[in-house]
């Protein structure tokens, strides 16, 4: 299990450690590819195994009024790291005052606190004031300060390298299934359940309505088959995100019809899953024709969960590229 060190300033590693740095938004296979080499590479050098992740997302520090949503809140990313094995996972604290820092301040940040005596990235990767810090001024800066650097190419698949950033296209489309290929698992939101107007439960499919953090990106609207966690236990489901134009639209929400279920969760989290779109949220012409429907789509979901894991949803790596 991975040790978490929520700020950099608190880490004193004394034994030498191989690193990646960047804001690893979804932890996606193209970040578990340099993870897999920060461990092999510290492991042929006997050191530490690191990875540190800038928290908030530098886009929405040097552009507060960014409109970036982001697949992964700091906890969730740190969820996720706390499985990948490594010695330690670091937070750095990112602010307008670091954002100034020239990348020799950079390195030298890393270097006293992590020991720092090897760097793992991509052929883009770049650090420091205006990303100064670019591969051959850190190699360089590496000859001169004793570390290295190791550059691996990014993972590709279907003929596009893997970033967040066409995660994000992808779930901001509604096309999760092809997110969940490039993110190893399918994209998933964590909310606490709310009361809402209890118009689900009039018409017989009784949702739970999530609240969800600020910046946390919520697939495009529509109905989707889920799969979602309460505690301990996992339950099929159908989702429902949009702004009902049934009844005469209002606030975006995002509601969870959880299959054979019926117990009040109201102050609880979920974990919901996306495993499938099923269809674009619709207008209906009256309630009949939307219980007609609601009912399809709850069949169709039933059909699609029979065939994903019974415990934690996860995709099968075929057909991915290096």
């Amino acid at each position: 299990m991975t040790e978490i060190i929520r700020n950099l300033t608190d880490a004193r590693l004394t034994k030498p450690s191989v690193l990646t740095i960047g804001s690893f938004d979804g932890l996606h296979r193209g970040h578990l590819q340099l993870i897999e080499t920060v461990k092999q590479r510290a492991r042929a050098q006997n050191a530490a195994s690191v990875l540190v992740t800038l928290n908030p997302h530098p886009k929405l520090v040097l552009r507060p009024d960014s409109s970036l949503q982001l697949l992964s809140t700091l906890e969730e990313r740190l969820a996720l790291l706390a499985q990948q094995d490594l010695d330690y996972a670091v937070v750095f604290p990112f602010s307008p005052e670091q954002a100034k820092l020239r990348a020799r301040e950079f390195i030298a940040l890393l270097h006293n606190h992590l020991n720092m005596i090897e760097i793992v990235c991509g052929p883009n990767f770049a650090l420091g004031y205006k990303r100064e810090g670019t591969v051959p001024v850190l190699q360089a800066l590496g000859a001169e300060m004793g570390f290295t650097l190791t550059v691996i190419e990014p993972r590709q698949f279907q003929e596009g390298m893997i970033s967040s950033t066409r995660v994000r296209d992808l779930v901001a489309r509604g096309q999760v299934s092809a997110a969940a290929q490039l993110l190893g698992r399918y994209p998933a939101l964590h909310g606490i359940v709310v009361h809402g107007d209890h118009r689900g439960r009039e018409l017989g499919y009784p949702t739970a309505n999530l609240d969800l953090p600020d910046k946390k990106l919520i697939p495009a609207n529509g109905i989707y088959a889920v799969r979602v966690r309460l505690g301990a236990e996992w339950f099929d489901a159908a989702a429902s995100i949009g702004v009902r134009p049934t009844f005469g639209g209002g606030k975006r929400l995002v509601e969870i019809y959880i299959l054979d279920f019926a117990r009040w969760i109201y102050g609880e989290e979920l974990e919901v899953f996306f495993i499938e779109r099923l269809r674009d949220e619709e207008k209906f012409d009256n309630i009949q024709a939307l219980l007609d429907q609601m009912a399809r789509d709850v069949e169709k979901a039933r059909a699609i969960l029979k065939n994903v894991n019974a415990g934690e949803p996860s995709v099968k790596a075929s057909a991915m590229g290096r």
